[in-house]
């Protein structure tokens, strides 16, 4: 009897050892925090593009906080992972997990491209997030185009209207654009050559060199704020030319490869999404439009000649720019989905938008 009693207090000890063993080890498997997953960010930005630049950085920085460092995402400028315009593939071939650039960059790819970046004369700043996220959601059509790339697209950043052309000498009318060299990218170089002049595509870094050596003869950037803090004043050009038609607002791109989207759990997936809503949507917005007024200040104390185009030049433009619309939409059928998703919302909306612009204030 005392043996069968040894027995079953050593089989009970071994067990209670075995169950302690298990409990304790579960208990410490959970005190230990998971490994993060850390990516890669391309940007089109030097690390002098203070705004853009801080935009990227921003996008990373509210993810790692969002998911608790569960995600660290860390930000390159432009030619430390790739160039300028080579961010949207590097991130296609999976060479990085993300980019942070402007979908005006891949229009050789297909015109579409720049239905998503700024078209002249086109979407306006507040248009952006309702036609993406609102009834039309244009979100959806910017998903399908880049899904043919193996790439997944957030909103980068978003802008208003930029400051116009910088040139060498004054642009009162469309006729002088007439034999104009031009820095501008997107749809708006294929005005130009419609006006005369001839569009060159040049990455911001080598903008003043080419101007200097006479290469061009003026360029456009991006907004007043940008602009100033990037030494694009008259010291290099005198002249600046508005209203900026040729991006009366600009949207950004985050983008993400497929295969690295699809291996990332959802509660991260909202996180990501989340980030780049509100740092592209609402913080970038902040930051470059508050800060647009006080530089525009700088610039007409600084000496800077500002010319109007008159309203029959905007007409010309506009006329140019739909035709180039509808030539396009006409051979692509991709195009001319998302442009007739485009020109129908805001045909709705601005039956609406339009009060937006009523003077409701009497003018000082």
């Amino acid at each position: 009897m005392k043996n069968f009693l040894k027995r079953r207090l050593f089989f009970l000890g071994v067990l209670l050892a075995v169950l302690l063993s298990i409990l304790f080890s579960a208990c410490n498997t959970s005190n230990t925090p998971p490994q993060p997953i850390k990516w890669c960010m391309a940007t089109s930005w030097t690390e002098d593009n203070l705004i853009y630049t801080e935009g990227a950085v921003a996008v990373c920085q509210k993810v790692a906080k969002l998911s608790g460092g569960r995600l660290l995402i860390e930000a390159y400028p432009t030619d430390e992972l790739t160039s300028t315009f080579d961010v949207f593939d590097m991130v296609s071939q999976g060479k990085v997990e993300c980019g942070h650039s402007w979908p005006g960059y891949w229009r050789d790819k297909e015109p579409s491209f720049v239905l998503f970046s700024s078209v002249p004369n086109m979407m306006t700043m507040q248009e952006w997030a309702v036609w993406l996220y609102g009834p039309s959601q244009g979100i959806e059509l910017w998903r399908e185009l880049y899904a043919k790339y193996n790439v997944v697209p957030f909103p980068g950043a978003l802008d208003g209207p930029e400051f116009g052309f910088f040139t060498n000498r004054p642009l009162r009318s469309v006729d002088d654009f007439k034999g104009m060299r031009l820095r501008t990218p997107g749809m708006g170089a294929d005005v130009l050559r419609e006006l005369g002049a001839t569009p060159v595509i040049l990455p911001q870094e080598e903008i003043e060199e080419a101007l200097q050596k006479g290469e061009i003869d003026g360029f456009e950037f991006a907004t007043p704020a940008l602009d100033w803090n990037l030494g694009f004043d008259s010291s290099i050009a005198p002249y600046v030319t508005l209203p900026a038609w040729h991006q009366p607002s600009c949207m950004y791109d985050t983008l993400v490869n497929q295969d690295v989207w699809n291996k990332l759990p959802d509660d991260l997936k909202a996180i990501f999404e989340s980030a780049c809503k509100e740092v592209g949507m609402v913080d970038f917005v902040a930051r470059i439009e508050g800060a647009n007024p006080d530089c525009l200040q700088k610039y007409e104390q600084g000496g800077i000649q500002i010319f109007i185009l008159d309203e029959q030049s905007m007409e010309k433009i506009t006329e140019i720019t739909d035709r180039i619309c509808d030539n396009l939409a006409a051979n692509d059928a991709f195009f001319a989905k998302v442009l007739k998703s485009q020109r129908d919302f805001r045909a709705n909306y601005r039956t609406w938008e339009k009060w937006g612009d009523y003077q409701i204030y009497p003018s000082e």
